[in-house]
């Protein structure tokens, strides 16, 4: 499996997603400016029983990608995937990425081994895979990620999914005021130690004023983290 990878989004999100372990009130900038209120995702009970399917894909061409897509949802329709997200890279149109929900698990990994697929991938121009996995319902936010097109998707390893969740959850203020919003967390259905989270960027200047951390990696090994997250920026697909 092939990862598009910033050694800066690494640092970034280091940066971000503990911030409140390491910042103070004193660092915010002078000049305030009216955040939408963050707040921690709640267990996803509309979607019990579901699975989420993700997808990171390079391709030839977005328009062309986008056109097929929309006209080929056969497959999509014959076992119940219905696209929830589609975004692509903050600065690379080719690489597109997309979050759709599945009715239960076994339907979604049909899904991905269906031959189908590779052949519709095929149509569709891409060139290489990026990510994919199952993902359970997880948690979610009650505010619309349509109103924060620009996005950040974390990925790293916990030892304890449950204590590192108390613990992120503790911090919901702390990336506030970072310019994060909390939109989307969760982990693939056989592997609750695989952190997966989607959050809305609001102000990315005042999101890159937070980096610089020394006490950072410190506070995510507290939080039970392992290994070195992934990051991946993305914006709303046109």
């Amino acid at each position: 499996m092939r990862i598009i990878f910033k050694p800066s989004s690494l640092f970034l999100v280091l940066s971000l997603v503990w911030i409140g372990a390491c910042s103070s009130p004193d660092s915010s900038p002078e000049q305030e400016v009216a955040t939408p209120t963050n707040e921690a995702t709640v267990e996803n009970l509309a979607a019990k029983g579901q699975a989420f399917v993700v997808f990171g894909h390079e391709v030839s061409d977005y328009a062309l990608w986008r056109s097929v897509h929309d006209e080929l949802s056969v497959v999509r329709d014959e076992y119940g995937i219905t696209d929830s997200y589609i975004m692509q890279g903050a600065d690379e149109d080719s690489v597109v990425w997309m979050i759709s929900s599945a009715p239960s698990a076994a339907a979604a990994h049909d899904f991905m081994v269906d031959p189908n697929l590779a052949r519709l991938m095929d149509t569709e121009g891409v060139e290489g895979e990026i990510y994919r996995s199952i993902l359970a319902p997880g948690f979610v936010s009650s505010l619309n990620a349509e109103d924060f097109p620009n996005r950040i998707i974390v990925q790293h390893s916990v030892r304890d999914f449950d204590m590192w969740k108390r613990t992120f959850d503790g911090h919901v203020a702390s990336r506030e005021r970072a310019g994060l919003v909390d939109l989307f967390v969760s982990h693939p259905i056989d592997n609750e130690g695989d952190v997966h989270m989607m959050f809305g960027v609001w102000d990315p200047e005042k999101v890159v004023e937070y980096m610089g951390t020394p006490s950072l990696r410190a506070a995510m090994r507290l939080a039970g983290v392992t290994g070195e997250p992934r990051a991946y920026f993305v914006r709303k697909a046109n």
